[in-house]
């Protein structure tokens, strides 16, 4: 094998692996500008890669540095009802109470971030795609708003 070729073998693995880590995340960290109205909006898309149907979305949200008055909530929505989750504790290790939604089995859950007060915040949420036996299925993430 020629040196290209073998440079080429390489990069093709690092880009594959660096993919693969990709489709297996399951959290994103954001950010919540200086805006007591500031927000952030995503859509998940939880469906069938062969592992099984959706049937719930498992989400929490974790309040990290810098330690200001405001506290970060997220709030769910699916088929017109809404659900709320806030980490108390600003700047810990902990996340918030973890909501367990349920939804569809191709289904497009709408998740809002948000805050209590002024002052610049950062976030992580973490999530999941879950059959009904306990097994992550399929997950597209889109962020539609970043303020």
């Amino acid at each position: 094998m020629n040196t290209d070729n073998k440079y080429l073998l390489l990069w093709s693995a690092i880009f594959s692996l660096a993919m693969s880590e990709l489709a297996t995340a399951h959290d994103i960290s954001g950010s919540l500008g200086n805006s007591s109205s500031s927000i952030d909006q995503y859509q998940i898309h939880c469906f069938d890669d062969n592992t099984g149907p959706n049937a719930r979305l498992e989400i929490s949200v974790q309040d990290n540095s810098p330690k200001v008055a405001a506290k970060v909530s997220l709030q769910v929505a699916v088929n017109n009802t809404a659900f709320n989750t806030t980490d108390a504790v600003d700047g810990d290790a902990s996340f918030s109470p973890e909501l367990s939604v349920k939804g569809d089995a191709d289904e497009y859950y709408y998740v809002t971030v948000d805050k209590t007060a002024a002052g610049e915040e950062n976030y992580l949420i973490e999530y999941h795609c879950m059959t009904s036996d306990n097994q992550h299925t399929g997950t597209d993430i889109f962020q539609l708003t970043d303020q």
